[in-house]
């Protein structure tokens, strides 16, 4: 399980933006959403969790450790973001995008390992998608796209999962599916979850 410390936290976009010393702090185990419409900051706090963006004043901290201070390939096997929405430009089968949670624990020019294999199989069990794991991806509906998207960042096993508005453009179905699935992540292995949400 992860924490995670926005501690006056203050970011700008050239455009004019900003959030303004913004503070929040989330134990690990909890299970928390960013409500609020379009527009009004909830993806840019996302991406200050993940390093992505740094902040122009304030610090944020991972289990008690400065972003700064950790590499790219540390923060990635911890944190792992469902983005809203992912583009593939090449026809990856199913399993292969799945298998892209693995890049941060597979060294330089080596093969997967059995247990990349084995979190990916996992991952595509606990989604649902086992069943279309050699369909393409760009084929596949929406709701089943979003599945395959989630199972790539649970192939990641990461402590905070951070979710861009996951049920975006979802039938009601999927997306009480996914939202059952991930509630189910926090409660039965203590994934941290952090959600935004306009709905």
């Amino acid at each position: 399980m992860a924490s995670l410390i926005l501690h006056d936290v203050a970011f700008s976009y050239l455009n004019g933006f900003a959030i303004k010393q913004f503070s929040l702090e989330i134990e690990a185990g909890e299970m928390v959403a960013f409500l609020g419409p379009n527009g009004s900051g909830k993806t840019t706090l996302l991406k200050l969790a993940t390093g992505v963006l740094m902040p122009n004043k304030g610090e944020v901290l991972l289990d008690g450790r400065s972003l700064i201070r950790l590499s790219r390939k540390e923060i990635a096997r911890k944190v792992a973001m469902v983005p809203q929405q992912f583009h593939m430009p090449f026809a990856f089968r199913v399993e292969e995008v799945v298998m892209l949670g693995r890049t941060p624990f597979v060294k330089i020019f080596s093969a997967e390992t059995e247990r990349d294999c084995l979190m990916v199989k996992h991952a595509m069990e606990l989604t649902g998608i086992e069943k279309f794991k050699a369909r393409t991806f760009n084929e596949l509906s929406g709701g089943e796209r979003q599945k395959v998207i989630l199972a790539m960042a649970l192939a990641q096993e990461p402590r905070l999962l951070l979710l861009d508005e996951p049920t975006a453009h979802l039938d009601i179905n999927h997306q009480v599916e996914i939202l059952r699935l991930v509630k189910a992540l926090n409660r039965e292995k203590g994934v941290t979850v952090i959600g935004a949400m306009h709905d």
